[in-house]
């Protein structure tokens, strides 16, 4: 069940500088009417922006966030407009790639084969640098703009203001079991996967002295306890902001690996998105996926990968965590916090 709370683009000419403001406006009308997919690292936020952008119609661009971070005197209007002209590799040639309505098949062909030389040239050290500055253009026609809409992962914010703006915009908030986020977490930690720590330390201390968890007693608990401090800190304000809104939805993790498709069309009519077979055949791809799912992939079989944690995640690890969120209004979301847990 899905939880909702009340709660280069340019065309190719030769005509240099002309129609400029005509670009601008495109950008800010994009913005506009943004899908924003949000939520905590780990908690399948990638696969959820990949459905979106399985639409034919949907310009994609993933966690400029994470290149470019909100600036303090940007209102969302302008700051999401700024994000979605990011068009470096990462940002904007996210894998997998889907063809659109609004680009050739041959063009789809160019892009491809650029992204593949751009992916390349940054594994060799000369050219890195230089592929760094190269952008990916969207190959958009003129007559293609009419029918583009804009989605954006992004996971530095959790999108309140955005959203409390710009009625327009859709917000999408995925929220995942805190024990599958903290496994999925403490795996990538394990195995090298961060460069940096995924868990803000600071705000879960910060949480935990306001209700009452000593300073003392906060760096004594074992790892997943203060991670899902940090968990609760990150989610329940985004959680109890965005459920008032109804330009917002509450998603869960666990939902959409139980019935993607019927949770994806609801998504989908919410954003005034039609139905599409390409978004069918790409959850149907990604979700039988029977080969070894790597760290970062969008393949993988989800209903055994949203519980997996339960044979994975040590016992007493897992009584951490729930001793932590237990007490939160988001446990509501997941019946096992309601049973026993021996």
């Amino acid at each position: 069940m899905l939880h909702t709370l009340r709660v280069g683009t340019e065309r190719f000419s030769s005509r240099g500088r002309a129609g400029h403001a005509g670009k601008a406006d495109r950008w800010d009308a994009l913005a506009e009417k943004a899908i924003i997919v949000l939520g905590y690292p780990r908690s399948g936020t990638t696969w959820l922006a990949k459905i979106f952008d399985s639409h034919p119609d949907v310009m994609y661009r993933h966690e400029p966030d994470e290149l470019t971070p909100a600036h303090p005197f940007l209102p969302p209007d302008a700051q999401i407009k700024a994000w979605l002209r990011q068009r470096g590799l990462r940002a904007a040639a996210k894998r997998p790639s889907f063809p659109k309505s609004w680009r050739s098949p041959a063009l789809d062909r160019v892009r491809s084969a650029l992204g593949t030389a751009l992916t390349a040239s940054e594994r060799v050290k000369l050219t890195a640098r230089l592929s760094a500055y190269i952008y990916m253009p969207d190959f958009v026609t003129l007559q293609g703009w009419r029918q583009v809409r804009a989605a954006i992962k992004l996971v530095n914010w959790d999108g309140t203001l955005a959203a409390e703006s710009m009625p327009a915009t859709r917000s999408v908030f995925i929220v995942r079991h805190p024990c599958g986020q903290i496994a999925s977490v403490m795996a990538g930690m394990a195995a090298g996967r961060f460069g940096d720590l995924q868990v803000d330390l600071e705000a879960a201390e910060s949480l935990a002295a306001r209700r009452g968890t000593s300073r003392a007693g906060f760096h004594a608990l074992p790892d997943p306890a203060k991670f899902a401090w940090s968990w609760l800190a990150f989610n329940e304000p985004a959680v109890e902001n965005l459920g008032k809104l109804r330009n917002a939805r509450i998603l869960v993790y666990e939902d959409l690996c139980r019935d993607p498709e019927g949770i994806s069309k609801d998504l989908f009519a919410f954003a005034d998105l039609d139905w599409h077979p390409q978004t069918s055949a790409f959850l149907g791809a990604s979700t039988r996926h029977d080969r070894s799912a790597g760290y970062f992939d969008v393949f993988r079989a989800t209903e055994l990968a949203a519980e997996r944690w339960r044979q994975t995640m040590d016992r007493a690890d897992q009584q951490a965590v729930r001793a932590v969120v237990c007490g939160s209004p988001l446990a509501r979301f997941w019946p096992d916090f309601a049973a026993p847990s021996g």
